[in-house]
């Protein structure tokens, strides 16, 4: 039962998002350019970029006429939301067949949130959506008027930019991405991808505090909060005092909006590729955890490695079990936050040496990067890399953006599924360790 829950699962997401990479080609091939300028290849990626909210980009932005440009934003738009409410929605039927304690870990949202309760949360999610994007929206077009952009060009640069940036995709209109704006639309693009890269489940956790529903946020919310901005706060210092590459120096602003960006969205106000090697190091870790489970957002995760980082402190201090926020984290997880870790590191180390490969020619430094980048849908490019990949690579990132965006969850679901309560118990035996 559970595993037919969890294959029925794996085949919506994957042929909801095939359905629409498929659509958004067509539409960018036959109507997306001026006088049909672009190719199957660059539609294909571009398409596949923006429905995985990855922001990776063959060809610029601002050569696809409005109603490409109108595509792009409606591909990154279904499919942003549309991995939180599926993801959640698919979750919450788990949860019938799943054990006790995971039972209650996916309907743990809230006391009085059933897990009939699929419309509701997916209604909040909309909701949540379009509110945090129309007031982004604001914000940034008060940003780009201040910049000196006409009102017409800067509504349609804010509503292009928020849509983008709450979904972590990074794509925007401007060729320089976010370089040349305002610092008020920069601030808002930076927050706009945090409250996108929290999560669902933490999203709705919030509202309930907010609502005053409930006293305190639950034991997951405050690992991916307190995750989030450790993080954050990590990467702006490191990129502040690392720099640049020949001692040149990065202000605080940037550094803060790179820090953001680099949780995989992929917004940038200054090519990453001249980054010192420490900053360019830190940046693709970043790009590997990634955003928070349910979120707009690809990588590892904030709470797997939060929990994998725990496993590993208790193990310091002689904790045979592994604690946050005084409470004890089932084994099942630890054990499923360091396989998901360690298939995902598979998965990059095989996407780089695949890439290589295709591209002899290219700096191993920026494939590494370009790959992780693509695996994790950040999207973030060092030297415009990205459109001066062949054929082959150009369609090789495209699957490495597929299988970043589907991957995580699908493993997820893989490993939830095969979860089995042991039916024999086996003599215990130590092996050497170090």
């Amino acid at each position: 039962m559970l595993l037919s829950i969890a294959k029925k699962g794996q085949s919506l997401l994957l042929l909801s998002f095939a359905m629409l990479i498929l659509t958004g080609t067509l539409l960018l091939k036959f109507f997306g350019t001026p006088g049909d300028k672009i190719s199957w290849v660059d539609s294909l990626f571009m398409s596949t970029s923006a429905v995985c909210v990855t922001g990776l980009a063959s060809v610029p932005v601002s050569s696809l006429n409005w109603f490409g440009q109108l595509t792009l934003l409606l591909l990154i738009q279904a499919g942003g939301v549309g991995i939180m409410t599926l993801s959640a929605s698919i979750l919450l039927s788990l949860g019938k067949g799943l054990s006790f304690s995971n039972t209650l870990l996916i309907s743990s949202l809230n006391d009085d949130f059933s897990l009939r309760g699929t419309e509701g949360l997916t209604l909040t999610v909309i909701r949540y959506t379009v509110i945090t994007e129309a007031v982004g929206m604001v914000f940034i077009y008060l940003g780009n008027v201040l910049n000196g952009s006409h009102w017409g060009s800067a509504v349609w640069e804010a509503a292009f930019v928020a849509v983008s940036s709450f979904c972590n995709a990074g794509f925007t209109p401007c060729d320089d991405s976010m370089a040349s704006q305002h610092i008020l639309s920069k601030a808002a693009c930076s927050l706009l991808t945090v409250l996108g890269g929290l999560g669902v489940y933490v999203i709705y956790d919030l509202l309930q505090v907010i609502k005053k529903k409930q006293q305190k946020l639950r034991l997951h919310s405050k690992v991916v909060v307190g995750t989030t901005l450790l993080l954050l706060l990590a990467g702006t210092l490191i990129f502040k005092f690392t720099g640049l590459q020949n001692g040149g120096k990065i202000n605080w602003l940037d550094a803060a909006f790179l820090s953001v960006s680099c949780r995989t969205s992929g917004f940038s106000t200054f090519d990453p590729g001249t980054l010192s090697d420490a900053g360019l190091l830190t940046a693709m870790v970043l790009m590997l955890i990634g955003a928070s489970p349910g979120s707009t957002g690809g990588g590892m995760k904030t709470s797997t490695v939060a929990v994998a980082c725990a496993a590993i402190w208790n193990t310091f201090q002689g904790n045979t079990q592994v604690l946050m926020f005084k409470r004890m984290i089932p084994a099942s997880n630890v054990l499923r936050a360091f396989s998901i870790i360690v298939i995902f590191l598979l998965i990059t180390y095989t996407g780089v040496m695949t890439m290589q490969a295709l591209s002899p020619e290219t700096e191993m430094t920026a494939v590494l990067f370009e790959s992780i980048s693509a695996l994790t849908t950040t999207g973030l490019s060092i030297n415009g890399t990205t459109g001066a990949f062949h054929t082959p690579a150009k369609l090789t990132l495209a699957l490495f953006m597929f299988i970043g965006r589907m991957g995580p969850f699908t493993i997820m679901l893989f490993l939830l599924s095969r979860e089995k309560p042991g039916q024999l118990k086996y003599p215990q035996e130590r092996i050497i360790i170090g």
